[in-house]
């Protein structure tokens, strides 16, 4: 009763401080001599009743950001790339013909040894039904004829499966669900040892799965909502930054939607990883605002003084971040993948999105709440104390007495995490991307036991009529092909259907597409190659591109704001530096555990890509909190000192951040894509590196060891002439 007691009087306390807080800072006070107080005062209210109009006004925007998502084939191409034209033909001749474009089911039946006659009149009855379902389902089409191995102990047919009205990805879920229903009963002979699935590009499509947006949004709630709470052991404070990132959320998601509606491609992945990246990037802003604002409060009589002195100091800081990702993320906008292309300015609208928040919408939430916010440890003017750590007070004390070492042993530790890169492995086939063995995986691995490593996956062959006799004889005596087709053409194009005979999404198979196009440009020049094997070459072909284009782009724009900052070269040059080995030590880290503990087969080409933009840009803000506070506290009392000022006073920052950062990332491992759980758990690893070992151990002994020249050219106007 004496603990509840001593509380209950803290928060009236708090309350009576607060009110005093306002009395004081009325117009005529000695308060108001402060224009900026006066007007953080005035314009608490209507900020927060502006945010709160414009959240309800986009709600309906953000909310339909789902379905402007963009999942099919051409999302991820290079308009220029042969089957993005494809794609773009077939997509034509169905609008023109009224139909939707199709991808194919493949049901299968196998069993070791020979097919029995009752093995096939279960495949003729399976068949039977999914004809059946073409009348009541829409999306289906008429399945082929059963067709049996050349070794007997299979056989398949095949039904086309439409893409939904909404366009948004290439094929329809139900109607996959539906041809499974309709063969499991033929098929189901318990202990016959008859084997049936149901795979093909629309399986594969199915099997993809996506958790809503929703569920991800919820999590990544609860998790920064738990961590806040933690790091605050408040009551109240840690719904402050969480209400400000919500809104930030909201901001973003409504203006992703409007550039999806200019005609910018917004992936599922981008559509995912907007969510976590506002989150991270919120709460990193509170955490840096928050945490000067408590210094402030017990150097100011008022709050309003406190939030004008907070805003003075952290507002360059967290400008300069703002633009440093925002700059990182644009550099996409060089990407010759429209998904990466895509994805530059969907990350740059939340980063700035979740600078407006936390620079408007929660100032004047911490203004409202008062000092009671902090309650109970609430801080008090003329009280004494700060926010420096004991703990990352000891480490600085440590790594001072040998920097040399420490730097040493860390580049070492990071060298041997970059040793896993050795593991990384590249994978273009769409079944890496599922978890788990669905049907489409099981249904893959009875292809290849018995009929053409390409069946699962037949390249479109479309040809001009007078060179489509031309073109479909080269593609039949090319070496590597198993069998060419007719299939449905697109206008004035013949279609063929191309089965490869070596597996369609490794690099024999990227081989046989490179010849064959080669050939035709001679024989055929006219001719397209597309489908999804050729499209995943075509992918990763961009991706080679791009990754030799944005790396150094990124790191140029990143060099030069942070220079800006900190008016200063060697500081950037060194921060770049550690950026770059912290990433390649992450990557190999990443490597490790998704081949050797997760068991994926290997990483989309592109997914390198999009690991270091969020690595980069992100951990940069890491460099930027630490380097702008050394840098004032070194004009105080010199580098050195600076230098284990800064760490003590914001390592707590940093590691916060961090945790919050890397958990919102993680949270994308819940959903079914191996693609984006692989981002999620190679950006979580990165940041708490960043944050444990590189921003606060690293950088810091670097920073030691070079001492005052750190800051050259402008080593005097930092330090001033008597601190050199």
């Amino acid at each position: 009763m004496e603990n509840l007691g001593g509380l209950v009087h803290q928060w009236l306390a708090s309350l009576a401080v607060r009110r005093a807080d306002a009395e004081r800072s009325r117009p005529g006070s000695e308060a108001s001599g402060d224009r900026l107080a006066v007007l953080l005062r005035r314009l608490r209210w209507p900020v927060v009743a502006l945010w709160v109009v414009a959240i309800a006004v986009l709600a309906p925007a953000a909310n339909g950001l789902a379905k402007a998502t963009d999942d099919t084939a051409s999302a991820f191409l290079p308009s220029s790339a042969q089957s993005a034209r494809v794609a773009a033909l077939e997509q034509a001749a169905a609008t023109a013909s009224r139909s939707l474009t199709s991808q194919e089911a493949i049901v299968v039946f196998a069993r070791p040894g020979r097919l029995t006659a009752a093995d096939l009149a279960a495949a003729q009855t399976a068949r039977a039904a999914a004809a059946h379902l073409a009348s009541s389902v829409r999306g289906l089409g008429l399945p082929t004829t059963l067709q049996r191995s050349a070794d007997g102990d299979a056989a398949l047919f095949t039904v086309p499966v439409s893409a939904p009205q909404d366009g948004v990805t290439s094929t329809d879920t139900r109607a996959v669900a539906a041809i499974r229903r309709a063969v499991a009963a033929p098929a189901s002979r318990p202990g016959d040892g008859l084997q049936a699935a149901v795979t093909g590009a629309a399986a594969v499509t199915a099997d993809s799965g996506s958790t809503t947006l929703s569920a991800l949004l919820l999590s990544t709630l609860v998790i920064v909502a738990v961590i806040l709470l933690l790091v605050y052991q408040s009551p109240v404070l840690w719904l402050l930054p969480l209400a400000s990132a919500i809104g930030a959320v909201e901001l973003a998601r409504a203006a992703a939607h409007g550039l999806a509606g200019t005609g910018l491609t917004v992936s599922y992945l981008s559509s995912a990883v907007l969510i976590v990246l506002v989150f991270g990037a919120a709460s990193d802003y509170a955490l840096l605002l928050v945490h000067r604002y408590r210094e402030e409060l017990r150097q100011h009589a008022t709050c309003e003084q406190a939030m004008a002195a907070a805003l003075r100091t952290t507002l360059p800081t967290l400008l300069a971040s703002c633009a440093t990702v925002t700059g990182a993320m644009l550099c996409l906008l060089a990407a010759q993948s429209a998904s990466l292309h895509g994805l530059g300015p969907i990350g740059a609208t939340a980063i700035v999105s979740a600078f407006l928040a936390g620079t408007t919408l929660l100032p004047a939430l911490l203004l409202i709440s008062g000092r009671a916010a902090f309650w109970p440890r609430v801080p008090a003017a003329g009280e004494p104390g700060g926010e420096a750590s004991r703990v990352w007070s000891g480490i600085g004390a440590r790594l001072s007495r040998h920097p040399a070492r420490v730097t040493l042993a860390t580049v070492v530790l990071l060298g041997l995490a970059c040793a896993g890169l050795a593991s990384l492995r590249s994978s273009s086939d769409p079944l890496s991307d599922i978890k788990g063995r669905p049907g489409s995986v099981i249904g893959d691995q009875l292809l290849a036991g018995h009929f053409p490593a390409g069946s699962i996956a037949p390249l479109i062959l479309l040809a001009p009529q007078r060179e489509a006799q031309a073109a479909a004889d080269t593609a039949r005596t090319l070496p590597g092909v198993a069998s060419i087709s007719p299939s449905a053409g697109a206008g004035r194009y013949a279609g063929y259907a191309v089965v490869l005979a070596v597996p369609p999404f490794s690099s024999r198979g990227s081989k046989v597409i490179a010849a064959l196009r080669s050939q035709l440009a001679s024989r055929a020049p006219a001719a397209l190659v597309g489908g999804t094997p050729a499209a995943e070459y075509d992918i990763a072909a961009a991706a080679g591109r791009d990754t030799v284009v944005i790396i150094p782009l990124v790191l140029l724009v990143i060099l030069l704001v942070i220079a800006v900052l900190l008016r200063a070269i060697i500081a950037p040059a060194v921060l770049v530096a550690t950026t770059a080995l912290s990433f390649a030590a992450a990557l190999g880290l990443s490597s490790l555990l998704w081949r050797y503990v997760l068991g994926y087969p290997g990483v989309d080409p592109q997914l390198p890509l999009y690991i270091f933009i969020f690595l980069v840009a992100l951990g940069v803000d890491y460099n930027i909190f630490l380097s702008a506070r050394v840098r004032e506290e070194s004009g105080r009392s010199g580098t050195r000192p600076g230098t284990l000022r800064g760490l003590a006073v914001t390592g707590g920052v940093i590691t916060a951040a961090g945790v919050i950062l890397a958990a919102t990332f993680a949270a994308l491992a819940q959903l079914p894509s191996v693609s984006v759980t692989e981002v999620g758990t190679a950006v979580a690893i990165g940041v708490l590196l960043d944050t444990l070992l590189v921003r606060t151990v690293l950088v810091p002994a670097a920073i030691l060891i070079v001492n005052d020249a750190i800051w050259w050219p402008a080593r005097d106007a930092v330090l001033g002439p008597r601190k050199r």
